[in-house]
């Protein structure tokens, strides 16, 4: 959401967490579970590679899912994985929507039937059971990716790790730091009335998760990817895809979507309460603000940049 990072922190964490009873490198037992396995989330809901992307978006919506594994039905081998990124760019905000034009000539009743193997990402990062979280949250900043499939030895999945997942790990040690020190400054905004075709293809192009929505320099909500997902799978919205009438709800202003009863933080705060509200709304993120006016956005993933589990 924010093109480059604001302040450098200037406090970093070490927490008391070690790996003393954890194998290392050559000398893991192969099949063992390793320290990623006590945070990852398990049983895992995957999707077959025919699974219809409407079936998959509902699934989502309900179920309030970011991604989901793909895999072959028999093997349960991982194939892909599919976000609510990539049905957001299906549906109008990217590359994908070109499927829609080429294959249905533009029919989204039809093409919302589409197998979900068509827009997974087939090149799938993920990680083995016996990794460590460190070396998940390396594989996530480095590829700037929210969660990751977990996988056996035969690359089956067993289970999914997200940076939710390894911020609530290190809730208890987050502290000591101010927003204003790990927040985002440089913060992409949009007003109320932009299209909501625009604000798909601004999340795909610059890989945004969400976006903060102001009028006259004041904080009004957030529009997330999640909550086009759920504009997305409205019964009124599928009316109108039913219709082919594509277009009205690409023009919808993107007030409609923006959720605003969204936590927000003030610059003073410490972070620890930032990482309490993010786990209490379920949130990846909370806005900053200093009377009324947002002067940064603080993520997940900025947590990361203070939590050092090699020390």
């Amino acid at each position: 959401m924010a093109d480059k990072k604001g302040a450098r922190v200037k406090k970093s964490f070490r927490g008391s967490f070690r790996q003393k009873s954890l194998p290392r490198g050559k000398d893991r037992i192969p099949g063992k579970e390793g320290e990623i396995m006590t945070i990852a989330k398990r049983p895992v809901v995957t999707l077959a590679v025919t699974t219809p992307v409407l079936e998959a978006l509902k699934m989502m919506v309900k179920e309030g899912f970011r991604r989901m594994p793909v895999v072959d039905p028999g093997t349960k081998k991982l194939l892909g994985i599919v976000t609510v990124t990539d049905v957001i760019n299906y549906m109008g905000g990217g590359v994908k929507f070109q499927i829609i034009q080429r294959k249905y000539n533009g029919n989204f009743y039809k093409a919302i039937n589409e197998p979900i193997g068509s827009i997974m990402t087939s090149d799938v990062i993920s990680i083995r059971t016996t990794a460590k979280i460190h070396e998940a949250m390396e594989v996530m900043k480095k590829h700037r990716i929210g969660g990751l499939p977990v996988t056996d030895e035969n690359d089956r999945v067993i289970a999914i790790v997200t940076e939710q997942d390894i911020v609530r790990f290190f809730s208890e040690k987050i502290k000591g730091t101010k927003v204003a020190e790990l927040m985002s400054r440089d913060v992409v905004m949009e007003s109320p009335e932009t299209p909501i075709i625009d604000i798909e293809r601004k999340m795909i192009q610059k890989r945004f998760r969400r976006l903060p929505i102001v009028s006259d320099g004041k904080f009004i909500g957030m529009a997330t990817i999640r909550s086009l997902l759920r504009f997305f799978g409205t019964n009124q919205v599928f009316r109108h895809l039913q219709s082919g009438n594509i277009d009205q709800v690409l023009q919808t202003p993107v007030i409609e979507v923006t959720m605003k009863e969204f936590p927000t933080i003030n610059p003073e705060a410490d972070v620890s309460e930032a990482a309490r509200l993010m786990q209490e709304k379920r949130r990846g993120s909370i806005p900053v603000l200093e009377n009324s006016m947002l002067v940064g956005i603080i993520t997940e993933r900025d947590f990361f940049k203070i939590i050092d589990i090699n020390r």
